[in-house]
């Protein structure tokens, strides 16, 4: 068992050029799909990472407006600030919020909060949104 002959049958050993260049670009090939889907899963992972933390701060926000709207209206309504910058993946990243809160128009003692946070990942613009419900 040694090196294989030749396709065409002669007696010389060994790989022709036609037989090299063709595992070469089966290998390339291969490399170039590892490659692409490396990098793919790395955007995926950019952008959980990002939803993650976009779900505690609406949380951590509707937490704070809470706690200021059980002392209202004796203190003012306070939101916090409108925007938050956070380090993802060693990439700053501003979360940008927009808060909307009206009473139910059925109900007046039930107040509807929106909590809609916003940040851009890479070329796209994403957004993160959740609703609350407060009774005065």
């Amino acid at each position: 068992m040694g090196l294989p002959r030749s396709a065409t049958g002669n007696s010389s050993r060994g790989f022709t050029f036609v037989e090299v260049m063709v595992s070469l670009v089966v290998l390339c090939c291969g490399i170039v799909l590892i490659y692409k889907s490396f990098f793919l899963c790395a955007d995926y992972l950019n952008n959980l990472t990002c939803r993650l933390y976009a779900s505690s701060l609406i949380d951590e926000k509707i937490g704070d407006i809470t706690k200021s709207f059980a002392e209202w209206p004796a203190k003012e309504l306070d939101f916090g600030s409108s925007f938050v910058m956070i380090d993802v993946n060693h990439k700053p990243v501003r979360f940008v919020y927009d808060i909307k809160m009206a009473p139910l128009g059925d109900v007046n003692s039930v107040w509807q909060v929106d909590v809609n946070l916003n940040w851009i990942d890479g070329p796209r613009k994403m957004h993160a949104e959740r609703s609350a419900y407060m009774i005065r």
